[in-house]
């Protein structure tokens, strides 16, 4: 047509002589062609048009034919099987996803059938094609809400499941709570019953920490019941049951912290009262003690021992008393044991009167034993004495001359005036040893024992005394005897000396001087007779 119209018109503008024919020809054929052209385009658009329907009639059949069966899936009601609910919701997300995926594609065919029946391509059927867009728009939407009803009622019945497992852990927890509340241990001693009080506190614990999951539990039967549950009365009845017991564990929880304080309390006065009698029984092997002191430092050392045993003993009664007061308070505010409480109240009052009774006796008698060793002191103050004097009158040594023997005897007299001093002594000690016996001392048969001795002793003492008295003054006239002997010897010697002389005188002057010595020496011999001689032998 191109190389026609070319050489058309390369003839009109060669002037062709037949140009205006040439000319009418070629606009006669390019008419003609412009006509053709035009009823292909117009045959080829309804031919577009036929197909368009056609694949609108095909893609709504599809559409219609999944959307049936995707309501079918819809409407199945397997939320009220709460087996693998889990799995089913997990099913349910994908069949959403596949819905979402293909919603596209359907909002494409409704918008293709808007399109043909906008533009009126619908090959005269644009009434058939409007019936057809409204019932797939009407599946569409009845399958979106079924979809959606049934993601809501696999999602009450996932909270649904959640619930019933909640339900099951608290019913199982509630249970276990339940037999550790109603236990009927309440501990053996205070070790034991302090152990069921931390483990106790830990159960409080743990019901107190419940309490958000009870609120949970209520919360999501609120929730299952206002979205109207198809198992909403179970829900209920299951809730309450929970809510009931939950209750019923606070007041046991509370009745066994007051059973477990009781308890302790109980136990508590009884480790208090068993350490108060093992206090004073330890105490009593003090006081019971036969060790009174062997020695005056001794038994003050003991005194003051027991004088801080007493002041003890003084600063320890309040914590007696203490005892004593919680046992009666408890058995006017507890049933529990009262009669053991009274047994053991009594038992520790005779034990704290036996206690400081002991206490009084053992201080009497370390009296007793300060008073005894004191007079033993005395005692043996005056047995030394004896003894030592008794070694001094013992001694064989009377004197040799008399001036020794005058010596020893203003010794003894000094020593008669000291034992007579001595020997009032030991009578008041004596007198001393008797009032104690009196008076009950517990050293009693010692005193006496002592004081035997020492009048026994005091008496050997005076026989000594008396013996070398008697001695002293045999020796002593024994050697004024001697010194006078020697004295009357002395003069008999001299005497001798001149009796014996052979001079008888030369003559008669001589002869009477002698004598006159002879009559002057008979009168000194016969006055020494009377005298000398007398002294010696009287």
């Amino acid at each position: 047509i191109a190389s026609l119209k070319a050489s058309a018109n390369q003839f009109i503008e060669d002037d062709h002589y037949a140009s205006k024919q040439i000319d009418e020809k070629i606009n006669q054929v390019l008419n003609r062609w412009r006509d053709l052209k035009q009823a292909l385009i117009d045959k080829r658009s309804k031919l577009g048009e036929s197909q368009t329907l056609q694949q609108f009639s095909r893609d709504a059949d599809e559409i219609e034919n999944w959307i049936s069966e995707k309501v079918q899936m819809a409407m199945e009601e397997s939320y009220k099987d709460p087996a693998n609910i889990q799995s089913k919701h997990q099913k349910h997300q994908a069949f959403e996803a596949e819905l979402a995926a293909n919603a596209d594609r359907i909002q494409s065919v409704l918008s293709n059938a808007n399109n043909l029946i906008g533009n009126r391509r619908c090959a005269g059927s644009e009434d058939a094609v409007q019936k057809r867009l409204e019932s797939i728009t009407e599946q569409w939407e009845l399958l979106t809400q079924k979809t959606t009803e049934k993601s809501m009622k696999l999602k009450e019945a996932n909270k649904q499941r959640t619930y019933v497992a909640a339900v099951k852990d608290l019913d199982f927890w509630l249970g276990e709570i339940e037999s550790l509340l109603t236990s009927e241990d309440a501990g053996r001693d205070l070790t034991t019953v302090q152990n069921l009080i931390k483990k106790h506190q830990l159960i409080e614990d743990d019901i107190q920490a419940h309490a958000d999951r009870i609120q949970d539990m209520n919360n999501q039967a609120d929730s299952l019941i206002e979205s109207g549950q198809f198992d909403s009365p179970n829900i209920q009845e299951k809730r309450q049951s929970i809510n009931e017991r939950y209750e019923r564990i606070k007041n046991l929880a509370a009745h066994r912290q007051s059973r477990l304080n009781e308890a302790n309390t109980l136990h508590q006065f009884f480790r208090d009262i068993a350490d108060e009698e093992s206090w004073i029984n330890e105490k009593k092997l003090l006081v019971s003690s036969d060790d009174y002191g062997r020695n005056l430092t001794g038994i003050q050392n003991l005194k003051k021992k027991h004088k801080r045993f007493e002041s003890e003993l003084a600063s320890h009664e309040p914590t007696i008393q203490a005892v004593q007061e919680a046992g009666e308070k408890l058995m006017h505010v507890s049933n529990l044991s009262v009669p053991e409480i009274e047994k053991r109240l009594v038992a520790l009052n005779a034990a704290w009167d036996d206690l400081k009774h002991l206490a009084a006796k053992r201080g009497q008698k370390l009296n007793e034993s300060l008073t005894f060793q004191t007079f033993i002191a005395k005692i043996e103050e005056e047995e030394a004495w004896i003894s030592e004097n008794q070694k001094l009158l013992s001694v064989q040594d009377y004197g040799d001359t008399m001036a020794a023997v005058q010596g020893l005897i203003k010794k003894n007299d000094a020593f008669e005036i000291d034992f007579g001093t001595h020997q009032d002594r030991c009578v008041e000690l004596c007198e001393e040893g008797s009032k104690l016996i009196v008076d009950n001392n517990h050293h009693s048969d010692q005193i006496r024992q002592r004081c035997n001795q020492l009048q026994e002793k005091s008496k050997t003492l005076l026989n000594l005394a008396s013996y070398r008295k008697q001695k002293l003054i045999d020796n002593s006239d024994y050697l004024q005897f001697m010194w006078k002997a020697d004295v009357v010897e002395s003069w008999i010697a001299d005497k001798e000396t001149r009796v014996r002389t052979e001079e008888q005188g030369r003559d008669l002057s001589t002869v009477q001087t002698l004598l006159r010595k002879q009559e002057t020496f008979d009168a000194g011999l016969h006055a020494f007779e009377h005298e000398g001689i007398q002294n010696i032998t009287t």
